[in-house]
């Protein structure tokens, strides 16, 4: 095992250690031999751990460094002799060694990682390996206790890590907003948020924290929510948009999008720190990661936020990131993308898009998608007078206005054209002077035989 956390991590010693190649331990679907021989070291494995008796740090490092095999830790997580691991990591984080603890949660991080790739088989699994309910609450205290005592950053940050993996799933969150400690584990989750190398983590952690049955109440009534905020808003503003940014947007949007988080955006003091935060993110989303067009969709329509995001230049800036996103975005993204265009516009009114700088490129992409057509078609009565505007629209989509707007009259008579065989185009001009009943039809009679002199048959084609 010292071995191990030494070497571990060199490809031929894996593949010697599992008697498999490394290019399949690597592979999401490993042949069933590989299989059996990677379960039968990780078998060895544990049972050293308990020869050992879980006291030594560097086994627990060895430990970790086998865990860091994709596939090897995902059966690491169901293995039947797991669960006499973890009993065996209890017991040795109730010493509050520091060296001790410190590898044990560099292993709790490591087997938990991608824990969500296995959710459904593994979640049940896992909670009663953990010992459910009074397992978990002993491991929290365990590592809220090391928090305190050890400042070390790695080791924050892998208790952060953990814990972002771990409230994945619901059982373990579920166990931990009951935890006495609760309060303090959101405390440590606040702090790190300015954490350099563990901010996104954090945000995740939150979110998570609150998404598995929506306790929002632990975070909007924790004392330092307001503090929250604010490092979200300060982290945003000197980050540029990454993994990072987009996962505490993904915090603010689990807190936020309530009746009460609204409430308290309106009141923040950086509240226009966060939201110019958000509107950089917006042309940075992913079909994986655009939790922010829905949060600002959500504050354009509250009555108490709707205020702080359209101040000062939001609107434009706003604006100019859905154009970015439209223009040059992923395809799916073009529904959430216009309903958080449709909500600012019901905020604005049209006037914000047509006297933007930019309106010709967006209402020309907007012509061009169909999820754009409903936003487009509340403006063109008064684009029409401008003619740098409508020369942007696409031609396929003034060929649906035209069609739309001749079916789109009400119910009526055709337009009877009177024409006199011998007086002709006359008749047609006469009959045609009033266009407005053109949407109903043409219907035209001829008077006088067919060689001029008398009444012959009507005959009309509306």
């Amino acid at each position: 095992l010292h071995l191990l956390a030494v070497i571990g991590t060199w490809p031929c010693l894996r593949s010697a250690l599992f008697e498999v190649e490394d290019d399949e331990l690597e592979s999401d679907h490993p042949r069933a031999v590989a299989v059996q021989r990677v379960n039968a070291t990780i078998s060895c494995l544990f049972r050293s751990m308990m020869a050992v008796g879980g006291m030594d740090g560097v086994a627990w490092r060895a430990m970790s460094v086998v865990a860091e095999v994709k596939s090897v830790r995902r059966l690491m997580r169901i293995h039947p002799e797991v669960h006499t691991l973890f009993k065996c990591l209890l017991a040795s984080l109730t010493v509050a060694d520091r060296a001790l603890t410190e590898s044990i949660v560099s292993f709790l991080k490591q087997i938990f990682n991608g824990a969500t790739d296995q959710f459904m088989s593994t979640e049940p699994v896992m909670f009663d390996n953990m010992g459910r309910s009074e397992g978990l609450r002993r491991l929290l205290g365990a590592l809220l206790h090391s928090w305190r005592d050890n400042a070390d950053i790695v080791h924050r940050g892998n208790i952060v890590a953990f814990l972002a993996d771990a409230m994945f799933f619901s059982t373990f969150t579920d166990s931990w907003q009951v935890h006495p400690q609760a309060r303090d584990l959101i405390s440590i989750l606040f702090d790190a948020l300015l954490w350099k190398g563990v901010e996104g983590t954090a945000g995740l952690a939150l979110g998570n924290f609150v998404s598995a049955n929506g306790h929002i109440d632990l975070i909007l009534d924790h004392e330092r929510a307001s503090h929250s905020i604010s490092n979200v808003g300060w982290f945003l503003k000197r980050t540029p948009p990454g993994w990072d940014t987009k996962m505490q947007i993904y915090y603010l949007w689990r807190v936020l999008r309530s009746r009460k988080g609204c409430k308290l955006l309106c009141r923040h003091p950086h509240a226009d720190l966060v939201v110019a935060g958000l509107i950089r993110g917006v042309r940075h989303s992913t079909m994986e990661d655009n939790e922010v067009l829905s949060l600002l969709e959500c504050f354009l329509n509250d009555d108490d936020t709707r205020p702080v995001v359209l101040r000062g230049s939001n609107a434009g800036m706003l604006l100019e990131s859905i154009c970015e996103l439209l223009s040059h975005g992923e395809h799916e993204l073009c529904e959430p993308c216009c309903l958080l265009l449709q909500a600012l516009l019901e905020a604005t009114g049209p006037g914000a898009l047509l006297t933007w700088r930019g309106a010709a490129k967006l209402i020309g992409i907007l012509s061009r998608k169909r999820q754009g057509k409903e936003i487009v078609d509340a403006v063109v009565p008064m684009l029409q007078w401008e003619p740098s505007l409508t020369t942007s629209l696409s031609l396929e989509y003034k060929r649906v206005w035209v069609s739309d707007q001749i079916r789109a009259g009400t119910l009526g008579d055709p337009v009877e054209i009177a024409v006199d065989r011998e007086d002709l185009l006359h008749g047609v001009l006469e009959s045609l002077r009033d266009p407005k009943g053109l949407s109903h039809g043409v219907k035209v009679k001829f008077r006088g035989s067919e060689t001029g002199g008398g009444a012959g048959d009507s005959r009309g084609r509306p």
